[in-house]
């Protein structure tokens, strides 16, 4: 199952989240915390900053082979490369601001299907724009930045698109209003009525979760997830994106 999201609105959402981000970012220390662990403010902006850079280079990226897959396929290699971000992540300063222009245009100047080479695998630009926006967003609440609509909205409901490939079924539903709900899990079918397993989260509290910024346990306890029926506990599904 993969987002129904289009190229152009996958565009025009990054461009507003990455003003988002960046008006925020410059109004924080460059040295203080982050929810991101261990990452400053200046570390997420290297990050962000350097993926965009890697996006503009399409010329020199481009490859003639088929992707390899979107957004679950690069949220499974993300852990495989957490060194490597970490340490592009604490090396040259850069700053995002400096590399969105670059980014969009050449957005605007390929089609969504172009393959690119990245280090998580080969992908179209329209995912590869959809990995920059799901960064923007997780990394934009890591500091205390509110998503922008467009840009949760997609985000929200590619996550929930993700979880539902990785474990198939109709066993649970999830819920994430007002942008999504999804089934997943293998067992009985739910047909009619009430799914006899609901889970329902705010769209932050969703993408936390699935970025592992707040675990399962304390966001039931908040009440910004409700879960109900016995197969309804996803703690063990989650976080997929790190």
């Amino acid at each position: 199952m993969a987002s129904s999201a289009s190229y152009d609105e996958i565009r025009a959402a990054l461009a507003v989240q990455l003003t988002a981000f960046c008006d925020g970012v410059d109004a924080l220390d460059p040295a203080g915390p982050t929810d991101c662990a261990g990452w400053t403010v200046a570390d997420l902006d290297n990050h962000l900053a350097d993926n965009l850079r890697g996006l503009a280079a399409v010329e020199q990226r481009r490859v003639d082979t088929p992707p390899t897959g979107g957004l679950t396929a690069w949220a499974g290699e993300l852990g495989r490369l957490a060194e490597l971000a970490d340490r592009i992540a604490r090396s040259d300063r850069l700053h995002t601001r400096d590399f969105v222009s670059s980014a969009l245009k050449a957005l605007d100047d390929h089609p969504a299907d172009t393959v690119v080479h990245q280090a998580t695998g080969d992908h179209t630009l329209r995912d590869a724009a959809m990995f920059r926006l799901v960064e923007a967003v997780v990394h934009g609440l890591d500091v205390g930045i509110e998503p922008a609509r467009p840009a949760l909205k997609l985000v929200v409901k590619a996550l929930a698109a993700s979880l539902a490939e990785q474990h198939p079924g109709r066993t649970v539903e999830v819920r994430v209003p007002p942008y999504t709900a999804v089934q997943c899990l293998e067992g009985p079918r739910h047909t009619r009525g009430t799914p006899p397993n609901v889970v329902e989260a705010d769209p932050v509290a969703w993408v936390r979760l699935c970025a592992g910024r707040d675990s399962w346990s304390a966001l039931v306890a908040q009440g910004r997830v409700r879960a109900s029926g016995e197969r309804a506990d996803l703690s063990a599904m989650l976080p997929f994106v790190r």
